[in-house]
């Protein structure tokens, strides 16, 4: 069994869930806060980097509680149209950015729905005219879709229920990229003897949690697609350690590992490399090369030991 040589935690990412849950169950301490309550928090959940000497680089752990992902194919699109393949900062920050906004409006369409029940606010006045600007086109958006119940029309409950479900899939939302959200591969306690790695079964017992999903090995998409060629010129001119891993457990999938101004400057200069699209058939025509040198090599020896042979004998 191959060993875990580091493991790599973000501590910018790393949230204690009991943190998170005293976070989000505050208790309420004024009347202000009965009447303007401020909302739910985003929670940035833990992701848990490592590495492996056979698994690679670029592996995480999923700890969150019924983590929520994207589909395949809205990944995948992000990923390959939106350039965003390793960093996922800028997708969290909007991640983060959407939930704080569909919260703010949450708590302004609970103020509008509460003032209906209170008849001395006169909501054509000030400020109660711009709170019903803001809000009465989302919470009447579902008038006449349900039915009236007891005079009560249940379309704005609806409607502050729909956005409720919206934050909490925010919340729980996963990003997964380099890899799709179906390459993860699901754990609990009872079924982590079927992982195929002592070393991350005891990284997992020691994070303390009953279920995770793990991502590992070589993403799908750098089959599908090649490997985009600024993360290949940072293997090549900084973490040259990443790029002689993939070349060493990766080099014959037909996959281009090394960056483009190195392929291009080897195709231009090596006559035997010109038709060659990927690193597997450089390495091909590289080994035939050799081997085409090594045999003529071999020939031009016999071809002489003949000669000498045949000089001895006639002598």
């Amino acid at each position: 069994m191959l060993l875990i040589e580091n493991s790599i935690f973000s501590t910018h990412q790393i949230v204690a869930a009991t943190q998170t849950l005293e976070n989000n169950t505050e208790s309420i301490k004024s009347y202000i806060e009965i009447f303007f309550p401020k909302g739910l928090k985003f929670v940035n959940y833990p992701l848990t980097y490592y590495t492996d000497n056979l698994e690679g680089y670029y592996n995480f752990i999923v700890t969150q509680q019924n983590p929520v992902f994207l589909p395949n194919w809205l990944s995948e699109t992000i990923q390959i149209f939106g350039n965003q393949h390793l960093a996922i900062t800028n997708l969290k920050t909007c991640q983060e950015w959407v939930f704080n906004f569909l919260n703010k409006f949450r708590v302004l369409c609970e103020i509008r729905a509460a003032l209906w029940w209170w008849l001395m606010f006169n909501p054509y006045q000030e400020p109660f005219n711009t709170l019903r600007i803001l809000t009465e086109w989302y919470l009447t958006a579902f008038t006449g879709i349900f039915p009236i119940i007891i005079g009560i029309d249940i379309g704005p409950s609806i409607s502050i229920g729909l956005l409720g479900f919206m934050l909490d899939y925010l919340n729980r939302l996963v990003f997964t990229m380099p890899y799709l959200p179906s390459e993860g591969e699901k754990f609990t306690l009872s079924t982590l003897h079927k992982l195929d790695n002592t070393n991350l079964v005891n990284l997992i017992g020691h994070l303390g949690v009953e279920e995770v999903t793990v991502f590992r090995y070589l993403p799908s998409l750098w089959y599908k697609y090649t490997i985009p060629d600024d993360i290949r010129e940072s293997w090549y001119d900084k973490k040259r350690e990443i790029l002689d891993y993939f070349i060493k457990h990766y080099g014959n999938s037909g996959i281009d590992f090394l960056p483009n101004k190195i392929l291009k400057a080897t195709y231009e200069e090596d006559p035997i490399f010109v038709n060659a699209k990927t690193f597997k058939e450089i390495s091909n025509n590289l080994i035939l090369t050799v081997n085409d040198t090594l045999i003529n090599s071999m020939h031009i020896k016999i071809e002489k030991l003949l000669s000498i042979y045949n000089d001895s004998y006639i002598v």
